[in-house]
């Protein structure tokens, strides 16, 4: 599920106290929600620092060098672990057709080199599913920006959300491609299901 342009309206030390309320509340694994490792994997903040943060150390503000770096970093991450629908990488020539873009740019943009300007950036975003934001947050706004959506699925107060989507929304199975699922992974899937259904019928 993708945050709005704009975020989440907590910040990171609320929406952490906030999920880990939650969390006990419904007997959850927060540590399964808190994974460093699963957030690093998704935000493309270091370990060590996404580790850093979910233990409440604090960051002080970066410099525009630093931006431009975490812009050329995250730009870098987005490619390389994204695939196209057949599973293979995305080439530097399709993202520039795309986007419009000099393939040169998006060569020393995806090889983490220094983009000559930003001005392609929220297209090259777009064309992975994400903001600009995505490039540009601080690690803070990052983890929180992954962290919200979950924050939204513990909302949800039902005892049995499969039941409240088979009713309201005709929803009947959820394929995980024979994985199995943990009480705690379940909850914040239903959750996040439930949350973009509702969205749905209200527009």
């Amino acid at each position: 599920m993708t945050v709005p342009v704009g975020g989440p309206p907590l910040a990171l030390t609320t929406t952490l106290a906030r999920l880990r309320a939650l969390a006990a509340e419904r007997r959850l694994d927060v540590d399964e929600i808190l994974d460093a490792v699963s957030l690093s994997e998704r935000t493309g903040v270091p370990v060590e620092v996404t580790a850093a943060l979910l233990r409440g150390e604090e960051f002080a503000d970066p410099t525009p060098e630093e931006t431009r770096e975490t812009v050329r970093r995250r730009a870098a991450f987005l490619y390389a672990v994204s695939r196209d629908p057949q599973g293979q990488p995305y080439t530097v020539a399709e993202i520039a057709a795309a986007i419009g873009a000099d393939p040169r740019w998006v060569g020393r943009l995806v090889s983490g080199g220094r983009p000559p300007h930003l001005r392609h950036c929220a297209e090259f975003a777009a064309f992975f599913g994400r903001d600009l934001s995505f490039l540009t947050d601080t690690p803070a706004q990052a983890l929180n920006r992954a962290l919200w959506p979950a924050v939204e699925s513990l909302n949800y107060r039902s005892g049995d959300l499969m039941a409240d989507l088979t009713n309201q929304y005709g929803l009947v199975s959820i394929s995980t491609r024979g994985r199995a699922l943990t009480r705690t992974q379940e909850t914040l899937l239903l959750g996040m299901i439930t949350g973009i259904l509702s969205s749905e019928v209200a527009r």
